[in-house]
């Protein structure tokens, strides 16, 4: 029980909308600074006007690491209450994701499935593949197994945002907290995709899953190991409590009787990881080993993460400033807040800025801390700016094709390092 002990004695703060922000000044002689962005507004709040946004409330955004056992956290919680009040992120405006999903249901298909739970499902997109998938198993002739009965899929998510998008698909959803408390059914298929790294009390997490699973837990999250190596501090935000290696997360599921048989690298994410878990003694591994990520593990410099961050923010600061003709942006997901804000970017210091989206609930509102607008593609396709910054840029290839040629000015990324793409007729 080390592991889990050390996890729950770690020095933390929360904090509600009432509440001053108190600094953690002191830490736990083995914790160190991995990266600091001072204070930040919540990455997924969006407001009505430019001058709310620019009054957004903002909290302290730093990250420490344990030099002796590898976990990585924040050093301050924010009340998940305000964090999931009013959340706009929606999952299923992603092709990506989409496709992303039916890869996942592929994976498992030839596994029992008469349950499937999801934690942490938003609009529903991941249960609404699988179930697709599902209805359509019949012509599929690689598929072993086949349910008898109606499959029940079951979405556990925090924000009250969703529901009659599920219930209008088939989707029992439960507006909670995923934990040992909740009465749920055993399930053959648990997923939770970019969602583990949100849960500041991952006991009670980890005791749903040893509760409900009656098969394969699949667990996916932005990987830190590509996350440090690439220098993609905008992944850092107040949702994304934890920021999880390999090395730590296997000692803590062996504690609650959790079994790692296959891990993998996807795309998805700017760089994750998926595991599959299991709670059957008799099941054994299956693909790759984690033998070769756990080497690169123990090699990284978190030194250097700090140092090399700042530099790039400095340097991704300059470029911008001094880019010729008018900017836009593209993608108003989390990681574009948290990148605008930490290189100081606003409405006056870049003229004429606004973001691009293709999420409808997302348009018309601004951007925290920026007073950035968000506007729809057939503005940007009418405006026609010199210079187009991608801060989605994990779905890079997606957006620059489905750019072209209806936009013809400069397309650009960020990470892993600066690249401008310019139009060819």
């Amino acid at each position: 029980m080390k592991l889990i002990n050390h996890l729950l004695t770690k020095g933390i703060q929360s904090l509600t909308g009432n509440t001053a922000l108190n600094e953690l000044t002191v830490f736990a002689g083995s914790e160190k600074v991995l990266l600091d962005l001072g204070k930040q507004p919540l990455a997924n709040q969006l407001f009505e006007t430019r001058q709310e946004s620019l009054d957004a409330p903002r909290y302290r955004l730093c990250a420490l690491y344990d030099e002796n056992d590898y976990v990585i956290h924040l050093d301050t919680a924010v009340d998940p209450n305000i964090l999931y009040k009013d959340y706009v992120y929606n999952s299923g405006v992603s092709k990506p994701y989409q496709d992303h999903c039916r890869e996942i249901f592929n994976s498992f298909k030839h596994l029992r499935h008469d349950v499937c739970l999801d934690i942490g499902g938003n609009d529903g997109t991941l249960l609404k593949t699988f179930k697709e998938c599902i209805d359509n198993v019949a012509v599929d002739a690689n598929v072993t197994y086949h349910p008898t009965a109606p499959v029940r899929y079951i979405n556990v998510d925090a924000s009250a945002s969703f529901k009659d998008t599920n219930e209008a698909a088939g989707i029992e959803y439960i507006n909670a907290f995923f934990s040992d408390e909740l009465d749920l059914p055993k399930a053959n298929i648990i997923t939770s995709t970019n969602v583990f790294q949100h849960t500041k009390d991952i006991h009670k997490f980890l005791r749903g899953i040893t509760k409900c699973l009656d098969g394969i837990w699949i667990l996916e999250f932005p990987y830190s190991l590509r996350t440090l190596q690439t220098l993609q501090f905008d992944q850092f935000y107040h949702e994304h409590y934890y920021y999880w290696l390999m090395s730590p997360l296997i000692k803590l599921f062996e504690e609650y009787g959790l079994k790692t048989i296959h891990c993998k690298e996807v795309d998805i994410h700017g760089g994750s990881l998926q595991m599959w878990m299991t709670n059957n003694k008799d099941v054994s591994g299956i693909g790759e080993g984690p033998d070769r990520l756990l080497k690169e593990e123990a090699a990284l410099n978190y030194k250097a993460f700090y140092r090399e961050t700042q530099d790039k923010i400095l340097e991704d600061t300059q470029f911008l400033y001094h880019l010729k003709g008018r900017t836009a942006f593209f993608g108003a997901a989390a990681k574009g807040t948290v990148y605008l804000n930490a290189l100081g970017l606003d409405y006056q210091s870049i003229p004429g800025g606004y973001v691009v989206d293709d999420t409808p609930s997302k348009q018309g509102k601004y951007i925290g801390g920026t007073g950035f607008h968000i506007k729809n593609r057939e503005f940007l396709y009418q405006d026609q700016p010199d210079n187009l910054v991608v801060l989605a840029h994990n779905f890079k290839d997606f957006i620059e094709s489905s750019l072209r040629p209806h936009y013809r000015g400069r397309i650009i990324t960020m990470f892993p390092e600066i690249q401008v793409k310019e139009f060819e007729s």
